[in-house]
């Protein structure tokens, strides 16, 4: 649930569903008050009514259950002023519409009337009322390219429920009719707006009649001829009289090329003399353009008054659009999860696009933040990877973050990614390639505009003034190609390749968050290596706090390809060549027959820097490929940790774990060092968190000393640890946050054998599926973007990513734990 006041914030996360969520609609007053209850459908086979509680939350006050397969639509709206009764519709793969209904605020919502479309599939939906009555009207939109129309009866004015009868089928459009929606115009008459794959919009007009007649309205044509629209009589039973309505044709709007998939009428204005409707339609389709449709004022005759949408990309246009309840804005949705949106400017006197929220349309499986806390990147199984900051302006108190770029586009699901630098990162895919990317000139310029930093103050940033402007992908190709200077395309009629553009790039200065256009053709980052050496897809990367020494690892079964290759920076930026490992660091122990190497974590978050040498300790944890493999081979699950040996090129086991010094009886999916290095915990599929730590505390740092269990785990009965993270600096005792593969997120203060659990953060806080990545932002107190008003050295935020399609940030006050 989103609030727009100038920007987008998220509000709250309704959890209650446990499959994907095919529509959301509020439940409508029938005098236009604000909504409080909204109506939710889902693959689950159930419906859910949220209600608004005395907090201002939103909890599930009933939840519809009937339906015998996925529930695809519902609506919803209130007969009489106030809160009931209620009526809501919902229709199903099943081929039946259910109507359910609420007599009073409180009570049970219960199926009173089941609608059977034999065969046949409802594809779109909609509530309105008859004109002159109080009573409903239902439109369905079915796989025959027709509307049904079903009217209520209403025998008394009790609240007995009343039944739906159909009273007509529309006909006209030529393919699935894909939305439709209602409105009542100042005449009392009600419109019904219908949109189809045949890519047109039609209008209808629903009228009252007395005694069967109804005056026809005339259309005008240019030339002076009069047509009289064919009318559609229907009577309905209302309170023992036969009332007689009668349905026309009002217009066919034709100017999409594309499936229209939403249209949306102009919400009604509220004024002194009563609310007045705006004859106005927005309708969206997938040929990627908004069209707002208006009568003209002399003829009458409707036209698109005007056209959003987008040029280029790689989406595949809108699959529903949304009026604001004023009017002056319009909200879109893509295919791919992104959001649009347009506002009227009166200065400028035109829809110009604004800023809007986004994220990820699949799970995020990795994320991490740039050395210094300034931004945060994430990785995802929709093929991108994405770069989130906060966007500060002058004179606004409260900071919001956005996605500012999309440096990777890619044709692979990522699987995840490390940061070098502030303006260098590498990813990984379900590909055998790791892919080092670098920020372009014109993304570097932006971010520091938009996140208020100084540009001449950024070290790094200056030596990279001889960089690419941008980059661009190739058409069929999977690299982001770097683009130094705009070039005018020279089209030569003798070669069809010359017609299209290889570079898309257009460089823009931006002072606030890109819109989806820009992000998806304008920020992209250029590839500048590959990294070869494994032989299977990519699983797990990770990078030394200073960015000069990079561990990847793939999938394996065997123990020749379940291999750590480290990559130091000079060979990254020049050869790419990985360094000599020695045998130990190929791991070729015969604990395990199969396996691969699930999670990579260096040392700390900060350098330890002895004279002579730079210490980094490698630990990571190995898993079997398959979650099907038997028990017995789940027992042997092990930890190792390395120690660097001659001068850093090459790593020694230091101490490693087995059938008898382990703890894990399952999968290790998660492992994580402390900020001061004396400590690493690891996570498992068996609900244990085990802390491991030096035998002797007093042994120099350069020596390898043997690592033994520091206490008792932490045991969580019925879950599943996925995700660890500890908080930065010094904190004492230490804070460690778990995540759970229900998606719930624990912090603990854990002292050696104490655990205390302080913070609990549910899936309204925190995720509803399966949490994949932790990650404390780097240092504590306050920052550019918070305004703390607890004690400034106690400020901490915590990033986390999860299979729910989200990435959020959670400021935590950690002396207050």
């Amino acid at each position: 649930m989103w609030k727009y006041a100038g920007s987008g914030k998220i509000l709250h996360t309704l959890c209650q569903h446990t499959a994907r969520v095919n529509s959301v609609k509020w439940v409508r007053h029938a005098d236009k008050s604000p909504e409080t209850e909204l109506v939710s459908a889902s693959s689950d086979g159930t419906a859910v009514v949220w209600s608004k509680d005395d907090v201002g939350g939103y909890s599930p006050s009933a939840v519809l259950q009937g339906h015998e397969s996925t529930v695809t639509l519902a609506d919803g709206r209130y007969v009489n002023s106030g809160r009931g009764p209620l009526i809501v519709v919902t229709a199903s793969v099943d081929s039946t519409v259910r109507i359910w209904r609420r007599t009073e605020q409180g009570g049970a919502t219960l199926c009173t009337q089941i609608l059977g479309l034999g065969t046949g599939l409802c594809l779109s939906l909609s509530l309105g009322l008859l004109p002159a009555s109080q009573a409903l009207l239902l439109a369905c939109g079915t796989d025959d390219f027709r509307i049904q129309l079903f009217a209520e009866n209403i025998e008394s004015e009790d609240q007995t429920p009343n039944e739906m009868v159909k009273v007509d089928c529309l006909t006209g459009h030529e393919d699935w009719v894909r939305a439709l929606d209602f409105a009542t115009d100042d005449c009392g008459d009600l419109l019904l707006a219908s949109g189809a794959q045949d890519s047109m919009v039609r209008l209808w007009r629903i009228s009252a009649s007395a005694g069967g007649a109804v005056k026809r309205r005339v259309c005008e044509l240019a030339a002076g001829e009069d047509i009289l629209p064919q009318e559609r009589m229907f009577s309905a039973m209302i309170r023992g009289e036969t009332r007689h309505f009668a349905v026309s044709l009002e217009s066919v709007l034709a100017g999409h090329e594309g499936w229209v998939y939403g249209v949306n009428w102009r919400p009604s204005v509220a004024g002194d003399d009563g609310s007045r409707q705006p004859l106005s339609l927005l309708s969206s389709s997938l040929d990627k353009t908004l069209v707002l449709w208006a009568p003209d004022e002399q003829s009458g005759v409707w036209l698109d008054a005007v056209r959003l949408g987008e040029v280029g990309g790689n989406t595949l246009g809108f699959y529903g659009a949304k009026f604001s309840p004023d009017g002056n804005s319009v909200m879109a949705h893509g295919y791919q999860g992104s959001l649009h949106r347009w506002r009227y400017s009166q200065e400028q006197g035109s829809w110009i696009p604004d800023v809007t929220v986004g994220g990820h349309f699949a799970g995020v499986v990795d994320l991490a933040w740039e050395p210094g806390g300034q931004f945060l990147m994430s990785a995802g199984s929709d093929q991108t990877t994405r770069l989130h900051a906060p966007w500060v302006r002058p004179g606004v108190s409260q900071v919001m973050w956005y996605e500012l770029a999309r440096p990777q586009v890619h044709g692979y699901d990522m699987a995840c990614l490390a940061l070098l630098s502030r303006y260098r990162f590498v990813s990984g895919a379900e590909e055998k390639v790791s892919r080092a990317f670098q920020a372009p000139n014109n993304f570097v310029s932006n971010f520091h505009r938009i996140c208020g930093l100084d540009l001449e103050s950024d070290l790094e940033a200056t030596a990279m003034r001889s960089t690419p402007h941008g980059a661009s992908v190739p058409a069929l190709g999977l690299s982001n190609k770097a683009v130094y200077e705009t070039q005018e395309v020279l089209l030569d009629n003798r070669h069809v390749k010359n017609e299209y553009p290889e570079a898309y790039f257009v460089p823009v200065e931006m002072a606030e968050p890109p819109t989806e256009e820009n992000l998806v053709q304008n920020t992209l980052w250029p590839e500048v290596q590959k990294l070869y050496g494994h032989g299977y897809e990519l699983y797990s990367l990770a990078a030394r706090p200073d960015g000069r020494l990079l561990a990847s690892a793939c999938k394996a079964t065997d123990a020749q390809h379940a291999a750590i290759l480290l990559w130091y920076e000079n060979r990254l930026v020049e050869t790419g060549g990985p360094v000599d490992l020695s045998p130990a660091d190929r791991h070729t122990t015969k604990l395990l027959s199969r396996r691969s190497v699930s999670a990579v974590s260096f040392q700390g978050q900060a350098l330890d820097t002895i004279p002579g040498t730079t210490e980094h300790r490698l630990g990571y944890n190995h898993h079997p490929p398959c979650v099907h493999v038997p028990v017995r081979a789940r027992l042997e699950v092990l930890s190792r940790v390395y120690f660097p040996i001659d001068g850093n090129s090459r790593y020694q086991v230091a101490c490693t774990s087995s059938k008898t010094t382990g703890v894990h009886s399952r999968i290790i999916w998660c492992c994580a060092w402390s900020h001061d290095s004396r400590y690493f915990a690891t996570g498992s599929r068996d609900g244990k968190v085990a802390v491991w730590g030096k035998e002797d505390d007093r042994a120099p740092s350069d020596q390898l000393v043997q690592f033994c269990l520091s206490g008792v785990p932490l045991q969580l009965p019925g879950q599943s640890v996925s995700a660890l993270a500890f908080a930065p600096e010094l904190t004492s005792p230490h804070v460690l946050a778990v995540g759970l593969d229900c998606g719930e997120i624990l912090l603990y203060k854990w002292s050696p054998g104490v655990w205390n659990e302080s913070l609990h953060l549910d899936s309204s806080c925190a995720h509803h599926l399966t949490v994949k990545r932790l990650s404390f932002r780097p240092g504590i107190g306050a920052t550019s973007d918070t305004k703390d008003k607890y004690s400034v050295s106690s400020f901490a935020q915590l990033a986390s990513c999860g299979s729910d399609h989200t990435v959020k940030i959670n400021s935590i006050y950690l002396d207050k734990l």
